[in-house]
């Protein structure tokens, strides 16, 4: 099986765990931006009110994707995907996404059709574990 990792990410910290995902299923990890200077305070009352009201982005794909199953990294801002990824992902199939999601400490709702989903909470500090369970999960 193929996987592409594609993630979007503010802070950092979803292309720490994208990377780490990458290197246990030994791809890339490609990166997916959106043309929105999401920094400082500013930015994240911005990025707030963007996921709130399903607000649209255009985005750019980093490299290569194509796959036969994608393993998409995001974070949750107000208990939904990023807009950038919300774009992304209306161009695959949900039964070929595995989601991964990245909070400081809340799981994401919307799980209906997607292969798989995996919530990674910061302030439960099983990162680790839960990225190497989730990848060995895929070679069975």
């Amino acid at each position: 099986m193929k996987y592409s990792v594609v993630y979007f990410s503010r802070t950092g910290n979803s292309r720490r765990i994208a990377k780490k995902i990458a290197q246990n299923l030994s791809t890339a990890a490609t990166e997916v931006t959106d043309n929105m200077n999401w920094n400082g305070a500013f930015g994240l009352l911005k990025a707030l009110h963007y996921s709130l009201k399903n607000k649209d982005v255009s985005i750019n794909i980093h490299g290569d994707i194509d796959a036969d199953e994608y393993i998409v990294v995001s974070p949750m801002w107000c208990g939904k995907i990023t807009p950038a990824i919300r774009n992304l992902l209306q161009t695959f199939p949900k039964n070929k996404v595995h989601l991964v999601i990245s909070s400081g400490s809340g799981i994401y709702k919307d799980r209906a059709d997607y292969k798989s989903v995996v919530d990674i909470i910061e302030k439960e500090k099983n990162e680790d574990k839960i990225i190497e369970a989730f990848t060995r999960s895929l070679s069975l």
